[in-house]
């Protein structure tokens, strides 16, 4: 995928400027097809589609416990780091903030699986 920023004053007449904006042609140009051009879109869905799917080798979830150290009950936000990896899922880290008292908790990352 070739992605440019068509002027639509610089896109030929005729010419599909949101293919141009994206693709950096449309099917109107020379040597190119309809065919072409729907393939061209389809793979541009797929990918925006997938990325979607998968943010990324990270998720973080958040839990609210009762604080330690002021005894404020949900107000202890616990946030744990996963990192998704071929052998599964290994806790990378986290942190532990209580929105009452302000104290933070750091959590250390697991050395093994």
């Amino acid at each position: 995928m070739v992605s440019s920023t068509a002027d639509p004053h610089k896109v030929p007449l005729g010419h599909s400027i949101p293919a141009h904006r994206v693709h950096g042609w449309c099917s109107h140009c020379p040597d190119r097809s309809v065919a072409e051009e729907l393939a061209a879109w389809q793979i541009d869905a797929q990918e925006r589609h997938a990325a979607d799917d998968a943010d990324g080798p990270l998720d973080s979830s958040v839990d609210w416990q009762t604080c330690p150290d002021c005894g404020h009950a949900g107000s202890l936000s616990v946030v744990a780091i996963t990192v998704r990896t071929t052998t599964g899922p290994k806790k990378a880290g986290g942190w532990k903030y209580c929105l009452n008292c302000e104290a933070v908790q750091q959590e250390a990352a697991h050395a093994g699986p």
